[in-house]
């Protein structure tokens, strides 16, 4: 069914909903997929029922594994020649606790609608 890579936002929050129109471009020539969290289908496949909590973007990956938040930007870091840098120090343990850290900072005030410094 997956034969491409898919990354899901959530449709619900403005600051998720520009970030991934931002990116379309350059992800859809990386052959990847953006769909709303919120997708039949994608509910179906991460059995997400209607009204759920989405804290954050998931990526399925062409290996068909789920990747969220943080991870999921190191994934999608792999494929940009210009984020490449990012996955390379991805790998550091450092530097994905401190990715972990900042995506959970912004993930938590991403529904303020312009009230919070995002």
């Amino acid at each position: 069914m997956i034969n491409s890579t898919w990354l899901l936002y959530d449709a619900s929050c403005p600051f998720c909903i520009s970030g991934a129109h931002m990116f379309k471009p350059t992800l859809e020539k990386r052959d990847c997929r953006i769909k709303p969290l919120q997708n039949q289908t994608v509910m179906k496949l991460l059995k997400i029922r209607k009204g759920d909590y989405l804290p954050e973007m998931k990526v399925i990956g062409i290996d068909r594994k789920v990747y969220g938040g943080a991870k999921a930007v190191v994934y999608l870091s792999r494929r940009i020649w210009w984020a490449s840098p990012l996955w390379a120090l991805s790998h550091l343990p450092p530097i994905m606790i401190l990715l972990d850290y900042i995506y959970g900072q912004i993930a938590k005030k991403r529904r303020c609608h312009g009230v919070c410094e995002i």
